[in-house]
């Protein structure tokens, strides 16, 4: 005798029919009928009264419904606690971009946590190609990115987009807008190997006919805080992710410079392996963030 036994046994008494019954559970008749008898032979009594015309559940009968149905529902509710619990165990990987992973993927993070408690999310900083290996790989469950994915065997959706902005200290001596032919005569600091921001900055100043390597650099320095230390220190200016300086922006610590005719944007893709192939948590996960799309970012 399994749960499934019982199941099938209220629906024979429901539908008063064995044959019925055997239809709808791609049963046999007679193989149907066997496992009601071997119901009987285990507890000991009579459940069902049979004739030509069906057959009726005997008072014996009514008891093993009603306990049955207690059973069949106490074991739903201990499937659902085991994937509960299989879920809280599952962690889900996540990849992003430099900038993303420091500003704005936490506060994503933090809203799909509210709404799944139970899940456990990594979070690492990556570059684009290594984000798409470790997925393929399954190193890494989502990643953020800023490229088109060309990849077929995964899945990718334009989640938002991240703008980079020419920032200075509030007292520093720059307009507030200026050309793009300004540029050279200004003390610029840079990232180091910050794919997203050169890319943006390359391919668009290279489009306006001004080379981004013939800025006039200071320094290069591989953090943000170091760039902000920086600035604070009036040393020269930077192009920088605007979720990076949202704060100090607010805070009228940094001005931005507007540069006349150059906007500096780049698209941000959420990216997995195709959805047959995720797990539950994941699939949840990725659920949320897309519908968040650009309002999950603080």
């Amino acid at each position: 005798m399994n749960i499934e036994s019982f199941r099938i046994f209220e629906l024979v008494v429901e539908a008063k029919s064995i044959s019925k019954v055997a239809n709808q559970v791609h049963m046999s008749q007679s193989a149907l009928s066997q496992m009601i008898s071997r119901i009987e032979d285990s507890l000991g009594y009579q459940l069902l009264n049979r004739s030509n015309k069906g057959v009726e559940v005997t008072e014996m009968g009514k008891i093993v419904v009603k306990y049955a149905d207690n059973i069949l529902r106490n074991y739903e509710k201990m499937i659902q606690e085991l994937k509960r619990y299989e879920k809280k165990m599952d962690t889900v990987m996540i990849n992003g971009n430099w900038s993303l992973v420091n500003y704005s993927i936490p506060c994503i993070l933090y809203k799909v946590k509210k709404r799944l408690p139970d899940h456990k999310y990594e979070l690492f900083s990556s570059s684009n190609e290594d984000t798409l290996r470790d997925i393929s790989n399954d190193i890494c469950d989502i990643g953020f990115i800023s490229c088109h994915v060309r990849d077929k065997a995964l899945s990718s959706h334009i989640i938002g987009k991240e703008k980079v902005v020419l920032v200075a200290s509030k007292d520093y001596a720059i307009p507030d807008k200026i050309t793009i032919g300004d540029l050279p005569n200004y003390e610029f600091l840079k990232l180091k190997n910050r794919e997203s921001v050169n890319y943006c900055l390359q391919k668009e100043l290279d489009y306006k006919g001004v080379s981004y390597e013939a800025l006039n650099t200071i320094f290069e320095v591989d953090s943000i805080s170091s760039v902000k230390s920086s600035l604070e220190n009036r040393f020269g200016i930077a192009f920088l992710p605007y979720m990076a300086v949202k704060k100090e922006l607010y805070e009228e610590k940094y001005k931005i410079v507007e540069i006349d005719g150059l906007v500096l944007e780049y698209d941000i893709y959420v990216v997995t392996k195709r959805m047959e192939e995720l797990n539950e948590s994941v699939k949840e996960t990725l659920g949320l963030i897309r519908e968040m799309g650009r309002d999950g970012f603080c």
